[in-house]
């Protein structure tokens, strides 16, 4: 199997940074947004079903595969076939490029972290026009991208567990208890509950054929499956550790902090309709899902607080500074599975090679900087259609290939809770289907697909097949 240089310090640091990859900007910007548009309340349990029929195996799935064979998604893959090592730098190559562009969406919170403290907007007419002008500026976000970057490169050239654990061990406490700060906010504003009602308030809508697609969709996305992240995050776990309850464990709290994180948004949306008076969300001036709920929507809300503007330049500092670190704690999570497929191919050192990494993917975000329009159609392939398929593709390999008695015989002696054959079903057949199905009906419905997304997946290909030509470093992995 061989051994990694490099070791979480405790299980809870490898649990933690686990979560902070999964925490990102979907679990304050979509989730609420999704539970709302499909359904209310009833939307949970489809969301809930998904994520333990097929969120939860294909996580213990990921961690498994990373322990097993102690590295990364090529080393993976061609472990498990020697042909299949382009599927590996693919899944690798993909979470390059979310980086690339998911670092902007940073440097645009880092940037708002400081409008908010100044309520650089002044005005609930200003806010749109801020954001507006912000995007529009790349040596503003220029600027938010050097200070991003640099704490990113800072935390994965330290190392695992100097770096990453402990970030992580700080960060995600203090990410949850900002955000309990927003969430009793949100909830005691006048109006908060018309906001949380129509958050929570069943209706069938939850059960209709796009609604599942969303739970199902915002499950996979939520939790980092993308076959890489998780995969070398559990690389780094000591001989002998404890996979499916971390896993559990990593799920709860991420789909927890979404639900948990929903009120503050909800709360904020209900005091919004209070004061200006409307019916329903769709009759406010303001976005409800995406970048517009967090830099539009949001700052309006805050700035309408009573003893405005000093609790307006609090509350607003406060979100985008949680709004940063759950990108922060995602993005070094991006970075770190880079460093491990070059780290086993080549045998760079951590340090040139998060060197390399960070400065690449910074000259690569600066495009992103100048032309934001570039991320959706870029996101539609590498955020969404990638992920899902290699996702299918990594559940089939190892269900029909290597062999999933193996791997449950490999993590029980261990585990806190046993696999059984019943583990091997999900695997084997509900995950392949419901993936399947999710990408089958993106596809057909989609409006993104472009000559950017077909050039992407392009160029993607050209590199992974570069990448496995190279000679491996070793004989380790043959």
């Amino acid at each position: 199997m061989g051994s990694a240089a490099e070791y979480w310090k405790r299980r809870r640091g490898f649990i933690l940074a686990a979560i902070g990859s999964a925490i990102g900007l979907g679990n304050i910007w979509r989730f609420s947004w999704l539970c709302y548009r499909n359904g209310g309340g009833a939307f949970l349990v489809p969301y809930i079903i998904f994520l333990l029929i097929f969120g939860i195996p294909l996580l213990v799935l990921e961690f498994m595969l990373g322990h097993y064979f102690s590295g990364s998604s090529p080393k993976v893959f061609r472990k498990i076939k020697e042909s299949l090592e382009p599927l590996g730098w693919l899944a690798t190559i993909n979470v390059f490029i979310i980086g690339t562009y998911y670092s902007v969406v940073l440097a645009w919170a880092m940037d708002y972290i400081g409008y908010s403290a100044v309520v650089a907007w002044k005005t609930v007419e200003g806010v749109g026009p801020t954001f507006d002008s912000m995007i529009s500026n790349p040596a503003i976000v220029i600027v938010g991208l050097i200070i991003t970057w640099l704490i990113v490169w800072i935390t994965n050239f330290t190392g695992v567990a100097s770096g990453i654990e402990r970030a992580c061990t700080y960060a995600i406490p203090l990410l949850w208890i900002l955000s309990a700060v927003l969430v009793i906010r949100g909830l005691t504003l006048p109006g908060s509950d018309i906001g949380i009602n129509w958050l929570l308030t069943p209706s069938a809508q939850a059960f209709s054929g796009s609604a599942l697609i969303d739970a199902a969709g915002q499950i996979l996305f939520t939790l980092s499956v993308f076959a890489s992240t998780m995969i070398a995050y559990a690389s780094y776990l000591p001989p002998k550790s404890e996979i499916p309850n971390s896993a559990w464990i990593t799920a709860f709290a991420n789909c927890g902090f979404s639900f948990f994180f929903a009120f503050a948004t909800w709360g904020i949306i209900g005091y919004l309709m209070h004061i200006m008076n409307v019916v329903t969300p769709a009759d406010l001036p303001v976005p409800l899902a995406g970048a517009g709920l967090a830099f539009v929507t949001i700052p309006t809300g805050v700035t309408l607080l009573p003893g405005a503007p000093f609790t307006t330049a609090v509350f607003g500092t406060l979100f985008f500074i949680v709004l940063w670190l759950a990108g922060y704690t995602s993005l070094i999570s991006i970075v770190e599975p880079v460093y491990t497929a070059l780290k086993d191919k080549f045998g760079i050192p951590r340090k040139k090679a998060i060197t390399g990494i960070v400065a690449f993917s910074f000259i690569i975000s600066i495009l992103f900087a100048v032309r934001p329009d570039l991320i959706d159609p870029v996101d539609f392939m590498v955020g969404s259609t990638n992920g899902i398929w290699l996702v299918l593709l990594e559940a089939i390999l190892a269900g029909y290939f290597l062999g999933m008695k193996l791997l449950r015989d490999y993590v029980n002696p261990n585990a806190e809770w046993k696999l059984g054959p019943w583990f091997d079903v999900f695997i084997k057949f509900i995950s392949p289907i419901v993936l399947l199905v999710i990408l089958g009906w993106g596809l057909a419905t989609t409006a993104h697909v472009s000559p950017i997304s077909v050039l992407t997946i392009v160029i993607m290909i050209i590199a992974a097949l570069i990448l496995s030509g190279f000679k491996w470093r070793t004989e380790e992995v043959k």
